[in-house]
């Protein structure tokens, strides 16, 4: 493990759980000043984190192990902004119109939903969209009840009720719109600091959903700015600072609406790492410098190209015991290549990540990949 810190004394660090989706470490740009502290590491000292410390993560999975040792106000804010009911509450006068309400998923069936609305089903606290439903009222609940209760029958047992709920529910009403990504931190001050807007479209096969994330001029020139509205807005709820955020939120009638906050998560997965390899931003080197990235700069000459996250999913219905990854052929789905990081597919759910870089107008073809195709039977030439 790099920078392996040695004493109490740090000024950032970033929590990573080696048994979760990999990425992040395998596409780090190099960073002054952050020190790297695996979850088995951290159960094994007595680390306190103090105020001043910049805590990140890689994914949801490190949270259980490092609320207890944050001190100041992050684990309630924590605690607001996971707890999706509270969330929802959080944000209600800014979004009157959207129907939200908590229930044990075993009452499910006796809701009674409006007609006219479509509704999504959540975990009060979740990852990995886990226990995620779209539902509507002709929408069979007890059907429904059953699919959940299986797959949190399946889940990785070790994650607990702070992770992921298996019993305690939301259910709220859809939010309409484009989905888009955003990476941010507040600095020592509390100003928002944006350090990545990605444009998630749907795939064509719902098995890839995170297949693809983008960015590019006409995305930041929509989002930036309602963007830094919302996150200066939720600090005055908040009130917090030196605090990494990977926010979803669809593009809803002209309104930025959230979908949920992910507190401390700051570049899971390598997603926040794309700026890197696409002109050169650290956003980790801009969280603890606390620099404000130059975007007018950065998107100047760079009117007509899009920057794509592209995650190569093992086949839906690929066998892998008897096929293996074509990278040969899947790499001429691309114009340009920034960076490809092969991944173990007999053990992950997909065979690596690759950037890419793309004419804006051809990127949204990616989206019709079906991997299915670009496996291959096993020791074949």
């Amino acid at each position: 493990m790099k920078n392996r810190p040695r004493s109490d004394d740090l000024s950032a660090v970033m929590i990573v759980n080696p048994n979760a989706f990999p990425g992040t470490l395998e596409t780090m740009p190099p960073t002054n000043g952050l020190s790297i502290l695996s979850t088995e590491e951290l159960e094994r000292g007595d680390r306190i984190f103090a105020p001043a410390c910049k805590v990140c993560v890689a994914s949801e999975t490190e949270l259980d192990r490092l609320i207890p040792r944050l001190q100041g106000q992050r684990p309630s804010v924590i605690a607001t902004l996971k707890e999706k009911y509270a969330f929802r509450q959080l944000l209600s006068a800014a979004y009157p119109d959207l129907e939200f309400r908590r229930l044990k998923l075993e009452h499910l069936p006796k809701e009674v939903l409006s007609a006219d609305r479509r509704y999504v089903l959540k975990p009060l606290r979740g990852c990995f969209g886990t226990g995620v439903r779209i539902v509507t009222a002709d929408t069979d609940l007890a059907g429904i009840v059953a699919d959940v209760q299986r797959e949190m029958s399946r889940v990785n047992p070790s994650l607990s009720e702070i992770v992921l709920t298996h019993q305690d529910f939301l259910i709220e009403t859809f939010i309409e719109g484009e989905e888009y990504a955003i990476d941010m931190f507040y600095d020592s001050g509390g100003q928002p600091v944006i350090t990545g807007i990605y444009h998630h479209p749907m795939p064509r096969n719902d098995a890839y959903l995170h297949m693809l994330y983008y960015s590019s001029r006409s995305v930041f020139e929509k989002l930036y700015e309602p963007a830094m509205r919302f996150f200066a807005f939720l600090n005055l709820l908040l009130g917090v600072s030196r605090f990494p955020i990977h926010g979803e939120f669809r593009l809803a009638h002209g309104q930025l609406v959230p979908i949920e906050l992910n507190p401390l998560r700051f570049g899971g997965m390598g997603l926040g790492n794309l700026g890197y390899y696409a002109f050169g931003l650290n956003a980790y080197q801009c969280l603890i410098d606390e620099e404000q990235p130059d975007w007018a700069r950065i998107w100047r000459d760079r009117s007509d190209s899009a920057y794509g996250f592209f995650i190569a999913y093992n086949g839906a219905r690929t066998n892998l015991i008897t096929h293996e990854p074509d990278w040969t052929s899947l790499r001429r789905l691309f114009s340009e290549i920034l960076l490809e990081v092969p991944f173990d597919y007999r053990v992950q759910p997909a065979f690596g990540i690759l950037y890419v870089a793309e004419k804006t107008a051809r990127v949204f073809d990616l989206l019709d990949t079906e991997f299915d195709d670009y496996f291959v039977p096993v020791h074949s030439a």
